[in-house]
């Protein structure tokens, strides 16, 4: 039976034999990865979509008058 770990919990997950579970902490590594990334990801798509309509809906110019 797996220990679950809790950020205000400091157990450590074991396995059943008792020895600190790698495989678990290998997978939440790279789900906190992923998550990471999803979240960067989201937010560079973002900044490109403001870009592109600062560039596109802006007020005309007026530079020419």
């Amino acid at each position: 039976m797996k220990d679950t770990a809790h950020s205000s919990d400091p157990k450590v997950v074991t396995d059943i034999w008792g020895n600190v579970d790698i495989a678990y902490y290998e997978a939440e590594a790279m789900r906190m990865r992923n998550e990471y990334f999803q979240a960067a990801l989201a937010k560079f798509g973002k900044r490109i979509k403001e870009a592109f309509q600062g560039l596109f809906s802006g007020s005309p110019s007026t530079h020419g008058a």
